[in-house]
């Protein structure tokens, strides 16, 4: 039996003041179609093997992913919030944005970084499924993250050299 804690529409106000970046998960289906779904719940688990997250409720991407076990996910940048609106609940008239397959999973051909996941264990809580996957490939551009708060999005990072962060 589960317990309500608190009220949902309250428990939304308080956690929108957690700012998260904004991703697509991306799978193809088993006729060789691309689909996304947009989400702000992929995180990074481990570092060694370099292990994510991501919680998905039942959907096109949930049913896809849950049958192959395996995902893509693009972060966004931050000129990308068609992208975001386009995979979340209304598709808008622009065009879908592209994906590109860059060793064996579908991801946004731009993106400021994306990652290729193989799912070892699928643990459901609640209305969601946690799709915990071991990283397969990634790789990452330039630019600056969309950001969501307070149920908006921001552009307000500012990017950061990767450069100089492997000295």
């Amino acid at each position: 039996m589960r317990e309500q804690t608190v009220d949902a529409a309250e428990f939304r106000r308080h956690v929108s003041r957690f700012a998260t970046g904004v991703a697509v998960i991306s799978c193809e289906d088993q006729d060789g179609g691309f689909h996304g779904a947009t989400v702000n719940s992929f995180v990074s688990l481990s570092l060694d093997p370099a292990t994510v997250m991501v919680s998905l409720r039942p959907g096109r991407a949930h049913d896809i992913v849950r049958a192959t076990g395996r995902y893509g996910a693009s972060i966004l940048l931050e000129d990308q919030q068609h992208a975001s609106n386009h995979f979340a609940r209304a598709r808008e008239d622009s065009l879908a944005p592209e994906f590109l397959k860059r060793t064996s999973v579908p991801t946004l051909k731009d993106c400021l970084a994306w990652f290729e996941c193989e799912v070892f264990e699928q643990v459901p809580v609640h209305d969601h499924m946690l799709f915990l996957a071991r990283v397969t490939a990634c790789g990452s551009g330039d630019g600056s993250p969309l950001l969501f708060y307070a149920s908006q999005y921001h552009h307000q990072p500012r990017p950061v050299d990767l450069k100089s962060e492997r000295s």
